[in-house]
């Protein structure tokens, strides 16, 4: 899908090529052709097919660029984006991630976590996790949303070796898992049954 979109980037040409020398892809040793495919996929990603150009040329003046090049320079393995990346975002991610857990030490933790994990680990696919981000919104933005999803599955993971009265102490206000033996509801008759119930009058739908 985004191979369909190369034509058309490669017809702007301008604008293309002023995106390139303001993200600093070559710092980084990115190519042109290289920076051009990513855009394409980032085009894939968010826009239909059907979209003019005009419209095209104003989605692509909105995204980062210079924060997707860094990204994808870091997931490619280049040292000097690895560089960058830190003096950039370590210290803005230890703050984050202070705020996040609401805990120094924790917060610290946190932060040392999402860098070691994008520096080091990669999915079951095999690409990095900073080949999903797609520039439409600011890394840092991104990377605190990553954080914060990864200090919930956290607290989730360890909220079965807490009791109740310790849970209600910190303030959490936690649900109570579903039994086991609860059925599966069909997201379909869920479906079904809200639009019977817009087709009823007022007091019929009561």
């Amino acid at each position: 899908v985004a191979d369909a979109w190369l034509p058309r980037l490669a017809a702007m040409d301008e604008t293309v090529s002023g995106l390139f020398q303001a993200s600093g892809a070559t710092g980084f040793n990115l190519s042109f052709q290289a920076f051009t495919a990513i855009l394409a996929e980032v085009a894939a990603r968010y826009l239909q097919p059907e979209v003019d150009d005009p419209g095209v040329r104003e989605f692509l003046s909105k995204l980062h660029v210079s924060e997707l090049v860094l990204a994808r320079a870091c997931a490619a393995g280049n040292e000097a984006a690895w560089d960058a990346f830190l003096i950039r975002y370590r210290e803005p991610l230890f703050e984050a991630g202070i705020a996040i857990a609401r805990d120094y030490s924790v917060g610290r933790e946190l932060a040392d976590s999402l860098y070691a994990d994008l520096y080091g680990a990669e999915s079951a696919q095999g690409v990095s996790p900073l080949n999903s981000y797609m520039g439409y919104g600011s890394l840092e933005g991104w990377l605190r949303t990553i954080m914060a999803r990864a200090f919930i599955d956290r607290h989730r993971s360890e909220r079965r070796m807490v009791s109740l009265e310790e849970e209600t102490d910190e303030g959490w206000q936690l649900a109570a898992p579903p039994a086991e033996s609860a059925p599966a509801v069909d997201p379909r008759l869920e479906q079904a049954i809200d639009q019977a119930l817009l087709g009823l009058d007022a007091e019929d739908r009561f």
